[in-house]
C-alpha cells in the first residue's frame, strides 16, 4: 500500500469513529406561533389591518428564538403568544368593523328610503285630513249661514262647532305624526341591535377557528342570553357542527371595570350560558369546555367605552390538534 492510500484509509477510519452531530431540536411552540403569524401576514385582507401588531409579534418571536432558554422561556413564550393573539384579534376587529360600516351604510340607505316613503304616506294622510277638515268647516259654515236667520245665538254656536272640528282635525294630524315617529325610532333601535348580534363570521386565532358573541347578546351585567341572540347561537352551532371531531373551548371575557373576582364570575357564567344554549341546539356536551377568563385577555384598550365593549365577549373556539 502506498502512502496516499494509507492516508486515505486513516482518514476514513477517523471519520467513521467521529461522534454523530446532534440533530437540532425543533422548538414546537416557536414553529406553531411562526406558522400562525405567517398565515396572518399572507392573508391579503387581514394582514393589511394589523401591520404594527404583526411587527410586534414578529419581534417577540425573534426574542423567544434568541433568548427563550431556561427560566426566561415561559415568560417570553407567553408574551409571544399574546402578541400573536393580539395581531390576529386586531386584524379581525378591523375587518369586522369594515364590514359592519358597510352594513351600517346600507342600513342607513334603507332607513332613508323607508323614511321618505313614510313621509310621503304621512303627507297624503295629512292632505286627506285637511280636506276632511275643510269639508267639515264648509259644512259648518253653511249651517252657520242658515242659522243666521234664526238669530245670533244659533250662529255663534255653529261657528264654535266649526272651530272645534278644525282643532280636532289638527290634533289628530299631530298625533298621527308623533305615533309614526315613535314607531320609526323603535324600529331603528331594534334593527341596530339585530345588526350587531347577527353579523357573525368565523375568524382564525392561534388556537384555531373561532366565533365571538358580543356583550349585546346578554343583558347589561347579566349572564342570561337575550332572545335576540337565538339567530347568532344557531350560526355558532352550525359553525362547530362543521367539524365534529374537534373539541370546543368556550371562553368568557370581560373588560377591566369592577373587581377581578366579579369579572371572573360573570365571564364564567356567560361562557356556561353559551355552552348550555349550544347543548340545547344539539351540540355534543362532551366536546365543550366553558372557561371564564375575566379581564385577562383584552383585544382592545380598556380606557374608552368602545374598547371595553369589544373586550366584553364570549369566544367559541374549535381547538386545533397540536
Amino acid at each position: 500500500m502506498n502512502r496516499v492510500a494509507l492516508l486515505i484509509a486513516i482518514l476514513l477510519a477517523t471519520l467513521s469513529f467521529a461522534p454523530p452531530v446532534a440533530a437540532a431540536k425543533v422548538d414546537v411552540d416557536f414553529e406553531r406561533l411562526s406558522r400562525s403569524l405567517g398565515q396572518l401576514e399572507a392573508d391579503a385582507r387581514l394582514g393589511s389591518y394589523a401591520a404594527n401588531e404583526i411587527a410586534q409579534a414578529r419581534a417577540a418571536l425573534v426574542t423567544l428564538d434568541e433568548s427563550g432558554k431556561g427560566k426566561k422561556r415561559a415568560h417570553l413564550l407567553y408574551m409571544a403568544e399574546r402578541r400573536v393573539d393580539i395581531a390576529w384579534a386586531t386584524a379581525n376587529v378591523f375587518d369586522f368593523e369594515s364590514q359592519l360600516a358597510e352594513l351600517q351604510r346600507e342600513h342607513s340607505r334603507l332607513q332613508l328610503a323607508a323614511a321618505r316613503h313614510e313621509a310621503e304616506q304621512a303627507r297624503r294622510e295629512l292632505d286627506q285630513q285637511r280636506l276632511l277638515a275643510q269639508i267639515r268647516a264648509e259644512e259648518a259654515e253653511r249651517q252657520a249661514e242658515e242659522a243666521r236667520t234664526l238669530g245670533e245665538q244659533e250662529t255663534a254656536a255653529a261657528r264654535a262647532e266649526a272651530d272645534q272640528a278644525q282643532r280636532l282635525a289638527d290634533a289628530q294630524a299631530r298625533e298621527t305624526v308623533l305615533a309614526r315617529r315613535e314607531a320609526e325610532l323603535a324600529g331603528a333601535a331594534a334593527d341596530a341591535l339585530r345588526t350587531r348580534i347577527n353579523t357573525l363570521r368565523a375568524t382564525r386565532g392561534t388556537r384555531g377557528m373561532q366565533m365571538s358573541l358580543e356583550d349585546v347578546a346578554f343583558a347589561s351585567g347579566q349572564s342570561r342570553l337575550r332572545a335576540e341572540a337565538s339567530d347568532s347561537l344557531a350560526k355558532v352551532a352550525e359553525f362547530v357542527g362543521q367539524d365534529p371531531g374537534k373539541l370546543i373551548r368556550i371562553e368568557g371575557h370581560t373588560d377591566s371595570t369592577g373587581s377581578a373576582n366579579a369579572n371572573q364570575v360573570l365571564s364564567q357564567k356567560r361562557a356556561e350560558a353559551v355552552r348550555d344554549a349550544l347543548e340545547a341546539l344539539g351540540v355534543d356536551p362532551s366536546r365543550m369546555t366553558a372557561v371564564g377568563v375575566g379581564a385577562e385577555r383584552p383585544i382592545a384598550p380598556n380606557d374608552n367605552a368602545e374598547g371595553r365593549a369589544k373586550n366584553r365577549r364570549v369566544d367559541v373556539i374549535l381547538v386545533e390538534k397540536q
